[in-house]
């Protein structure tokens, strides 16, 4: 796994544990999902050079911008991939519109369970 973001050195791989994220960047949205696909081409072909599998059931993506692309659709391995509202990212939950609700939202109903015992 150390070499993956040699694959695509021009972009942003992150790792951490068993988490692998790509984050890419595009004013225009048929570029980025250009970018995408032609990134997400180059890991399959890395995945099968080494004898991995991607689960994807726990692959998925979210796009940030100020206007609606619905037309961004992602597919590996002839697999449309799932995109999202928000996900859990190194234990906090980020959603697409970068208001943190839905974090909040957990720690509160987390904060709940712990406030039970106390009352």
């Amino acid at each position: 796994m150390n070499d993956i973001d040699k694959v695509i050195p021009e972009e942003k791989v992150k790792l951490f544990a068993d988490d692998t994220n790509l984050f890419l960047f595009d004013k225009d949205s048929k570029s980025l999902n250009l970018k995408a696909t032609e990134c997400l081409n180059r890991l399959g072909q890395w995945f099968i050079a080494n004898k991995l599998t991607l689960n994807l059931s726990k692959t998925c993506y979210m796009v940030f911008s100020s206007e609606k692309n619905e037309d961004i659709k992602l597919v590996i391995n002839n697999t449309e991939i799932e995109k999202v509202k928000s996900c859990k990212y190194l234990g906090i939950y980020i959603d697409d519109e970068l208001n943190w609700n839905v974090h909040i939202d957990y720690i509160f109903k987390k904060l709940l369970k712990f406030t039970g015992i106390f009352i």
